[in-house]
């Protein structure tokens, strides 16, 4: 019997595909995310800005110094930081100025071996104080202002899956039968029916859609590192929910299996080897900034913020810029950055949402703004 069936049985014989999703990925022992070496990168089964380009932690680095200039040192944290890829580019790129753009940088990260990861990665060469923990809960900050960065985060958070029968809203379950799983139907609990009638959200007929019931509330465990001059910088596939939910576009869910830079549509194949997403509904993000009180800077694809974030003053900087001479340099780095500004790939489909509050919010606003 393999390794879920066993899981499944012990639970009953079936369980939401939440809680299968919640195995398949984070199991201590066989979870997607609990490999010993990270899975994700060129050589892994997809890529995220921070590993698809050193030069997302360049762009980064550069509006964060651009920002401390007017606010003072920053406390930055990055949740969800797997390796540390995008904190040790972030030190790279910093390096000399780091101890006028950071003051402290914080890593939250869920898998023990990537935790290792870091300590071996990091501990060298950043020139700030540095923790790394396994909950955001655990993080403590000092007081200031202070940036947030999460890199899909939210999309490999475990959902709920619904379909939407004649009778009313059916939740997929998953039953193992020896050791294959397959699909099964139940009556959808309140706290669905409540979270789609909250969104003015009406499923057709053989729809299929997910549900993330808990990403407002570790949203708001997330904007609770900024405190009272935070900003939040959001990167995540996702769209408002009268988009997510539009069955023109999604009738099928937003839910994807990936390996090897490839997508299906089979999420119980395979359980732990291939990575599962599904789409953020940025309207859950967005509830959970009006309960805390922070204000919306923007939402936008990758490459615009990246453009705002100061792109062109970075390549300017380190010279393959629109003056620069087109050498083999020149060339190999500007095919770095078009990987990043894609129109039909990450830098339209990736979104990057910006929330803040205090001067912090005040001054990004003013920065970003002033660059479109």
């Amino acid at each position: 019997m393999s390794w879920i069936a066993r899981e499944i049985a012990a639970r009953g014989g079936e369980v939401s595909f939440r809680d299968f999703m919640e195995l398949a990925l984070y199991h201590p022992r066989h979870g997607y995310y609990s490999a010993a070496a990270p899975r994700y990168g060129r050589g892994g089964d997809f890529l995220t800005a921070p590993t698809a380009s050193r030069w997302y932690a360049t762009v980064l680095a550069g509006w964060l110094e651009r920002l401390a200039a007017r606010v003072g040192p920053v406390a930055f944290c990055d949740v969800a930081s797997g390796d540390g890829s995008l904190l040790a580019e972030l030190a790279a790129a910093a390096a000399g100025n780091a101890g006028r753009a950071l003051r402290f940088v914080g890593s939250v990260e869920r898998s023990p071996a990537m935790r290792s990861v870091q300590a071996a990665r990091l501990g060298t060469t950043l020139a700030v104080p540095l923790a790394v923990v396994a909950s955001i809960g655990e993080l403590e900050l000092p007081r200031g202002p202070v940036v947030v960065h999460a890199c899909e985060l939210y999309d490999a958070q475990p959902v709920h899956r619904i379909v939407m029968r004649e009778g009313g809203l059916r939740e997929l379950w998953v039953a193992a039968d020896c050791d294959v799983c397959r699909w099964r139907e139940a009556p959808a609990g309140e706290e669905l029916e409540r979270y789609f009638a909250g969104h003015g959200v009406v499923l057709e007929p053989g729809q299929v859609a997910e549900a993330r019931l808990d990403a407002e509330t570790l949203h708001r465990s997330l904007l609770e590192l900024g405190g009272d001059d935070g900003l939040a910088v959001i990167v995540d596939y996702g769209y408002e929910a009268r988009r997510l939910y539009d069955p023109r576009g999604r009738r099928g869910g937003s839910l994807a299996v990936q390996q090897s830079h490839r997508v299906s549509r089979d999420p119980l194949a395979e359980p732990g080897e291939r990575d599962l997403s599904a789409h953020v509904n940025w309207d859950d993000l967005r509830r959970a900034a009006d309960h805390a009180g922070w204000r919306e800077i923007g939402l936008s694809g990758l490459a615009p913020f990246l453009i705002r974030a100061g792109l062109a003053e970075q390549m300017e900087r380190l010279g393959v810029g629109a003056a620069a001479e087109l050498d083999a340099r020149t060339v190999v780095e500007r095919q770095e950055i078009k990987r990043l500004l894609d129109p039909d790939g990450m830098g339209s489909d990736l979104k990057v949402l910006v929330q803040g509050s205090g001067r912090l919010a005040e001054v990004a606003a003013e920065d970003l703004g002033s660059r479109i």
